[in-house]
């Protein structure tokens, strides 16, 4: 599976192999690194956490999953 991450102002868009995923930024509660290769998105919802590799993502190209998170994190506060 394959990402591009594309900011659209106040949502985060996901687009991958199998669809399109739209994450409202106000509902992004924290992102954090996991088992040093995944990102996690936290909504604040138990069951509605989000999970992908870094090295999925196609677009940003970023080194690390901690450059991704920074990356996510520097979307929600801009």
């Amino acid at each position: 599976m394959s990402y591009q991450i594309v900011d659209n102002g106040s949502t985060i868009k996901f687009v991958g192999d199998s669809g399109e995923l739209l994450i409202i930024k106000r509902n992004i509660h924290a992102i954090s690194v996991v088992r040093d290769d995944m990102i996690e998105i936290n909504t604040g919802h138990p069951l509605r956490n989000y999970f992908f590799r870094w090295k999925d993502v196609y677009d940003p190209v970023v080194g690390t999953a901690i450059d991704l998170r920074d990356f996510l994190a520097g979307l929600i506060t801009a």
